[in-house]
């Protein structure tokens, strides 16, 4: 669950999106493809494995 104050304007910066039209776009592709649910503002990642293949994030052991 994210449960942070934050604007799809933020989120656009954040992820070097233009617009936070493009973020509503991605948003709702991602609700349609049951990514993700919004409710009373905040967004639950339902598949998280999705999202990992759009992040390169090296952990160490």
């Amino acid at each position: 669950m994210i449960d942070l104050k934050i604007t799809n304007d933020d989120i656009a910066g954040f992820c070097g999106i233009s617009t936070r039209h493009s973020v509503n776009r991605i948003l709702r592709g991602l609700r349609e493809e049951h990514v993700i649910r919004t409710l009373y503002n905040k967004i639950m990642v339902l598949d998280v494995e999705y999202l990992k293949q759009f992040v390169d994030v090296k952990m160490d052991a």
